[in-house]
Parts: C-alpha cells; structure tokens; sequence
C-alpha cells in the first residue's frame, strides 16, 4: 500500500455552469521517504494540488489518503512551506517555531520542547540568529525559519509549495542543496511543487510533469537514478542529468504545443490605397476627391504601337 494516495482527484472553482475545471483524474503514489517533485507551468494548478494534500482544500472528487486514510483536513503529520515563508512578524526566530512545537508536543516539559527547538534551529544553521525576528533577516534566512519549524513538528510529510522561487539564484541553490542535505539525514516524505527542471531533478528521485490539457493532469513520472549525494557542478557535465532535463523539458513543451488554441480568421484589407506623394504634385493631392480605393481601379487593355 502506497505511503500517500491519491485516486482519480479533481478539483474546481467558481458556480456551476461557469466553473474552472483546473485538475482532472490525478492519480498519484508516493513511498514512505520518497522525494518527488511535482512540475508544471504557473496557474496549471500546482498549488491547488498540494493544498488537497495538506487538507486545506477538498477535492471535488476523488480522494486524498495517507497510510491508508482519507484526508480530512489539516494536520501536524504534513507539514506544509509556503513560497512566502508565513512567519509572524512580532516573534523572533525561536518563537517563531516553538509556536508549532508547543501545540505538537504539549506534554513536553518546557526544557525538552527548548531543546527540540534548539536543534532544528541549528539543522538550518541559524543558531546566531535565532533572538532576531523576520525583518532583521534575509529571504534566505526566513525560508529557512520555515524550513526548521516543518520540520521540528515531526511531519511524516513534508510538503514544499515552490520555496525557492522568491530567492536569487545564488541564494536558491545554496538552500537547494541544504534541504537535499537535510532530507538525506531525516528521510522524511517530500513532495516539492516547482517549475525549474534543473531543482527537480537535482532533488527528487523522481519528476512529474503536471501537463497543462485544461484539466490539467499529470504525466508519467520520470525516475531520476543519479546517486547521491549530488555535486550540482559535476552534475551539469553528467550525460545522463542532460538526457533527463531533455526528456523532461520535451514533454512539458509537448503538451503545452497540444494544449494551443488555435483560430483562423479570414481577414479583409483595407479598401484604401497608401498615396505616391513622389508622383503626385501639391495641387493634384488637394483638388483629389477623396482617397484611392481599391474599388476605383478597373482593369483596361493598353494597346502598345511599337
């Protein structure tokens, strides 16, 4: 039995009889400590998907299941990063995450929930800063705030809803491969939404295409077999990485080309002729009695004497 399920889900909004259909009979696997990555286009309903996942949102049809049951709503098994970091700002770092892990862990004595807290803080290498709060730090710095409370809450899944994609590049990839790093220590179960191949495939074991058909739908996964750990400078020299994004980056273009609404029209010129101010002096331009057009001109046989 699959670790987290979903059967024949779709998902839509607005009033019957206008509605957006945005997700279409998803089905989807996923194994206890599996990495997988979830890719598609803005607005082709990444996000939607990973909320029915985290409970935010029930889908129209089919069903969510983890360890075998239905999904019901939120809740500390799935701990959910949001692109936009979700921090209080009015606490500091350390508070930040010990207002999950004191709703988690209430039975905990006050020095063992500390203690807990201390560590994840660590995990993400913000110890020096874990008195200050959300605006003395770096975008970099408040994802990883997010990052440690998921994962202080002891989430058996650990959903990532495009976390990166706020930062600059040099930011983003020294996070992608901390929480590559962090993953390999804790092998939680993670679904990450993104819409670079290069992250996906640098991070999860396997890719899915979330194919924009409108009801979008996902495509055939993609194992990515490259071992681990991943050096991202070797990587961009491996054939097999440059096969892999080929493959990946063919079927989201694929299916975005099948996708393409296409209308003809037939199209009627202008009935009016541009002028030849070259040929036409000042006073024949001025005593004309409207444009040429089209219509006027009739064709006449010439008769040439040579």
């Amino acid at each position: 039995m699959p670790y987290l399920e979903l059967k024949n889900v779709s998902k839509g909004y607005g009033p019957k009889g206008s509605r957006n259909e945005v997700l279409n009979q998803i089905n989807l696997s996923v194994e206890e400590g599996e990495f997988v990555a979830i890719i598609g286009y803005s607005g082709s309903g990444k996000s939607s998907l990973i909320n029915m996942i985290a409970g935010l949102t029930k889908p129209d049809e089919g069903e969510v299941l983890l360890e075998g049951k239905a999904i019901s709503g939120p809740g500390p098994d799935r701990g959910l990063i949001f692109q936009n970091y979700s921090l209080l700002p009015w606490l500091t770092v350390h508070e930040n995450i010990a207002l999950a892990v004191d709703e988690v862990f209430k039975s905990w004595p006050k020095q063992q929930r500390k203690e807990h807290i201390e560590k994840y803080i660590a995990m993400v290498k913000l110890s020096h800063a874990a008195t200050k709060f959300p605006r003395e730090l770096s975008g970099g710095m408040r994802q990883r705030v997010a990052v440690a409370r998921a994962l202080a809450m002891d989430s058996r899944v650990l959903l990532l809803d495009e976390p990166l994609s706020a930062l600059d590049a040099l930011t983003r990839a020294t996070l992608q491969d901390d929480i590559s790093d962090i993953w390999q220590r804790t092998r939680k179960t993670v679904i990450w939404i993104t819409n670079d191949p290069d992250e996906a495939i640098l991070l999860a074991d396997r890719v899915i295409p979330l194919l924009p058909t409108a009801p979008a739908t996902l495509g055939q996964s993609i194992a990515i077999p490259l071992a681990r750990p991943r050096d991202r400078n070797a990587i961009n020299h491996d054939a097999q990485f440059k096969a892999l994004r080929t493959e990946l980056i063919t079927k989201l273009l694929d299916s975005k080309g099948k996708n393409r609404l296409v209308i003809s029209k037939k199209l009627t010129l202008p009935d009016i002729l541009p002028e030849d101010l070259n040929t036409v002096n000042t006073l024949q331009f001025f005593n004309r009695h409207g444009p040429r057009r089209r219509s006027d001109d009739q064709r006449e046989n010439v008769e040439v004497i040579s």
